[in-house]
C-alpha cells in the first residue's frame, strides 16, 4: 500500500500537469504561457517532497515495519530513486552552465562598435539592460544569449558574413529578446526540472512547449523592434539552410531553436504577424497565481494521502487517537 501511494501521488502530479497543459490555449500573453509551463515542470517537487517526507513519518512505525517485505522496500527504493535522479538534474544542469561559460570565455572576441551600438539601441527600445556583444570565429550558423549577471549575446562569424544587415539586425534584436525575457534563466531551471522528472510525460511536453513559445515571443519582440518581419523571415531561412547540412554549437537560446518548428516560424513571420511589445504582469497577480496552484496541488495531495493512509492502519483517525 505504501507504494500505492506514492504511485498515486506521482499520478496525481501527471493528471495536474496534463489538465494544466490542456488550459495553455486559453492564455495569450507568452509571460502567462511561460509561467504555466514552468510550473508544470515544478511540481514533481512538491511530490518528491512529499515522498521523502513520508519516509520520516514511516520509519520504525508499525504500519510501514509490519508491511510485506515487497511494499517495504519498494516503498523506500522509490522516493530514495527520485531523489537521486532529482540531484542528478541538477549535477547535469550546472555542468551545462559551466560548459556554456567555457564556450563564451574561450570562444568569444568583443564585437566592433557599429554591432555594439546596435544593440545598445535595441536594448534601449526593449527596456532591458545593456548586452555585451561578442563574436567567436565559426563556420556555421550560430547566436544565442547567456549571462546570469551580465546579458552577452554570441555571434558566430558566419552570421556576420553571410546575412545582411537587416538580416543581423533581426537576429540581434530576437537574441536581445531572450535577454528581455530572462530566458537563459528560465531554460536553465526547466532543463533542469526535466532531467529530474524525465520519467513523467508532462515534464517534455511542457518543455518542448516552452522552448517553441520562447522562438515565437522574440520573434515578435525583433518584429516590434525592426519592423521588419520578412528580413527575420530570410534570416531564418539561410541559417536553417546551413544547420540542417551540418553539426552547430546551438546551446542555450539558439536563435534556430528546434529545427522541425523552424518552417512554422518563417511561415508566420511570411503572414505578417501583429507587431506587440513587450509584456509585463503586475507582480502580485504572478505571485497570486503560482501561489493559488501550489494550495490546490498541496490540497488535493494532502487527499490522496489521507485516504491511502486508512487502509494501513495509520490514517489520520488513528494518528490523532494516539494524541489522544
Amino acid at each position: 500500500m505504501h507504494t500505492s501511494l506514492i504511485l498515486s501521488s506521482i499520478l496525481l502530479v501527471f493528471i495536474g500537469g496534463s489538465l494544466a497543459l490542456s488550459f495553455l490555449p486559453r492564455l495569450d500573453g507568452w509571460l502567462w504561457r511561460r509561467d504555466l509551463q514552468v510550473w508544470v515542470l515544478g511540481i514533481p517537487v512538491i511530490a518528491l517532497g512529499l515522498a521523502i517526507g513520508a519516509l520520516h513519518h514511516f520509519v520504525n512505525r508499525d504500519c510501514f515495519v509490519n508491511a510485506p517485505t515487497w511494499d517495504y522496500v519498494i516503498g523506500a527504493v522509490l522516493p530514495v530513486g527520485m531523489g537521486v535522479v532529482a540531484l542528478g538534474g541538477a549535477f547535469v544542469g550546472l555542468l551545462r552552465l559551466l560548459l556554456m561559460h567555457w564556450v563564451i570565455t574561450h570562444r568569444g572576441v568583443q564585437a566592433g562598435t557599429a554591432l555594439q551600438a546596435l544593440a545598445d539601441q535595441q536594448a534601449k527600445q526593449l527596456g532591458t539592460s545593456r548586452p555585451r556583444v561578442l563574436l567567436c570565429a565559426f563556420n556555421r550558423p550560430l547566436a544565442l544569449a547567456y549571462g546570469l549577471w551580465r546579458p552577452t549575446v554570441l555571434l558566430s562569424t558566419w552570421m556576420v558574413e553571410h546575412l545582411d544587415q537587416r538580416e543581423l539586425e533581426a537576429v540581434l534584436a530576437h537574441e536581445l529578446g531572450h535577454i528581455a525575457r530572462r530566458d537563459y534563466l528560465v531554460i536553465c531551471l526547466a532543463s533542469v526540472l526535466r532531467d529530474a522528472f524525465f520519467y513523467l510525460p508532462t515534464s517534455w511536453r511542457a518543455y518542448r512547449r516552452l522552448q517553441h513559445e520562447k522562438e515565437l515571443a522574440c520573434d515578435d519582440l525583433a518584429v516590434s523592434v525592426t519592423k521588419r518581419p520578412l528580413a527575420l523571415a530570410s534570416a531564418l531561412a539561410k541559417v536553417w539552410q546551413h544547420t540542417v547540412s551540418g553539426p552547430s554549437l546551438g546551446m542555450a537560446q539558439s536563435f534556430t531553436g528546434v529545427n522541425e518548428l523552424m518552417e512554422d516560424r518563417i511561415e508566420r513571420l511570411l503572414a505578417a504577424p501583429k507587431i506587440t511589445v513587450a509584456e509585463s504582469r503586475p507582480r502580485p497577480a504572478v505571485l497570486g497565481f503560482v501561489a493559488l496552484a501550489v494550495v490546490a496541488l498541496l490540497l488535493l495531495e494532502a487527499i490522496n494521502v489521507a485516504i491511502m493512509l486508512v487502509p494501513m492502519g495509520c490514517g489520520p483517525a488513528s494518528l490523532l487517537g494516539r494524541l489522544l
